[in-house]
């Protein structure tokens, strides 16, 4: 693509980046790996080579654009080529080329960009995002110039943040280190590569601070695999750390009629709502989550017709729906008192419950239900309580993902996609710490030799 840089360019990661044809690139590794300057320099090729381009720089906030490349673009780019227009964060070019400065903090964010039209996409550090404003941004990316190669996001990225497990996922374990390779229609069908780069590959940074790397020794190990090697494959924070997909995911199957069925809830219409069907076996302490429906920008009373309708296809019992406590509260429209969005639940089922948002208590016991034992054999595997059905592909993509909250470590990061997490924590709040208690109990584990009840004393 390039035919002009002008910035001066290492052999390597950062001119693999320039000179990729694939529409989506990582550019994704180390600190220190010459990755924010190797963005700048795209973007400004880009806007040299084809006059009158729109191209948009994302970071989380203007503070760190502020930081990490407005002023770093002002000092690179000559006034004769581009000049700075402070009020619009834009970067004007002399050949009608613009390259805008824009912040994207939480998924509802994108709406503020839904009339725009970009030619190109840039991200810098998309693990700091979640997945859900990657894909909206991505609607944006559209033109009708005669000249457009096509779409084209450049990525940039460091192991680790709340975006680790997706990122790693659309690229990573996508395809070999530099391949271009095509994904599927169903995640857009653009061609797609990751390009690795590590400290070592920055040979200016490695000549004016030869003790750069020797000082990331003093990272934990996960932080220094991560931040210093560019290794994907560790994941520090993570909040659910006994998760594994091959043991709690598992195939469908008919729910036996005598199963206690609940449905949980947490509302959204802007950020996603979730809702989670869990069934418990009798007399046990075992839960399976078997159902899901999972959203944004639904209407409440959509939501709560889709619940029904699949309860009614299914011909099942519902022992009660648990929802998001905030329902609960009431909304002032003009001025006037009107039923709080629980009494809408309340005219389809019966009973609806508040949610105990007791945070802590709920994801202690979430991760109680989440952990296992393995046998005296090394093979055998007894537990763990929660089982998901496959199914239930956003729970089981997004729980995962959760990492600890830095203010408080036992609570999850409210940064992330939580809500299907939220959902099923207020279910299972009820049924074993609240209301939805049985009397006697047994536990019930699936093992390698099958399916062991015992009882819990």
């Amino acid at each position: 693509m390039v035919t002009r840089v002008l910035y001066p360019i290492h052999e390597g990661p950062q001119r693999n980046l320039m000179e990729s044809d694939a529409e989506e690139v990582l550019y994704g590794g180390a600190f220190g790996g010459g990755k924010s300057y190797a963005l700048r320099a795209w973007a400004v090729t880009y806007c040299l080579q084809y006059p009158g381009a729109t191209v948009v720089l994302f970071r989380r906030s203007y503070r760190e654009l502020e930081d990490t490349h407005i002023r770093a673009l002002q000092a690179e780019v000559p006034l004769t080529i581009a000049v700075y227009k402070t009020g619009r964060h834009d970067f004007e070019f002399t050949n009608g080329s613009v390259l805008q400065c824009r912040y994207a903090e939480r998924p509802e964010d994108v709406n503020t960009y839904q009339t725009a039209e970009w030619d190109a996409l840039l991200i810098d550090e998309l693990t700091q995002f979640e997945q859900l404003t990657y894909v909206g941004l991505l609607s944006r990316l559209r033109s009708s110039k005669s000249w457009w190669p096509g779409p084209r996001i450049r990525a940039v990225a460091t192991p680790l943040g709340i975006g680790h497990n997706w990122v790693k996922e659309r690229w990573v374990a996508f395809a070999k280190p530099n391949e271009i390779k095509r994904a599927p229609l169903s995640e857009g069908g653009m061609t797609r590569q990751f390009i690795p780069a590590r400290v070592t590959d920055n040979p200016t940074l490695m000549e004016s601070d030869p003790d750069y790397l020797e000082r990331l020794r003093s990272l934990s190990y996960e932080e220094y695999q991560a931040r210093a090697l560019g290794s994907w494959d560790t994941f520090t924070g993570q909040f659910f750390q006994r998760w594994r997909p091959g043991t709690h995911v598992v195939t469908p199957f008919d729910i036996p009629p005598d199963w206690d069925r609940y449905i949980a809830v947490d509302y959204g219409f802007n950020a996603p709502y979730a809702v989670y069907w869990i069934a418990r076996p009798p007399q046990t302490d075992v839960a399976y989550i078997y159902r899901e429906q999972y959203g944004r920008q639904v209407k409440l009373n959509e939501q709560i017709y889709r619940a029904k309708q699949a309860c009614e296809d299914a011909s099942e019992k519902i022992k009660g729906v648990i929802v998001d406590p905030a329902l609960f509260g009431k909304v002032n429209v003009k001025g006037e008192r009107i039923d709080s969005m629980a009494e809408d639940w309340k005219k389809e089922f019966y009973p609806v419950i508040k949610g105990d948002n007791d945070r802590v208590a709920g994801w202690r016991l979430l991760r109680e239900m989440i952990d296992w034992q393995e046998g005296p054999d090394g093979k055998s595997i007894a537990g763990p309580r929660l089982r998901i059905f496959s199914t239930c592909s956003n729970l089981v993509r997004t729980l995962p993902t959760l990492v600890t909250s830095k203010n408080r470590p036992e609570d999850v990061d409210t940064d992330g996609e939580d809500h299907a997490a939220d959902a099923i924590r207020y279910g299972l709040m009820h049924m074993f710490r609240g209301r939805g208690q049985q009397g006697q109990q047994r536990s019930y584990h699936m093992t390698n030799k099958g399916l062991v009840v015992r009882p819990i004393t």
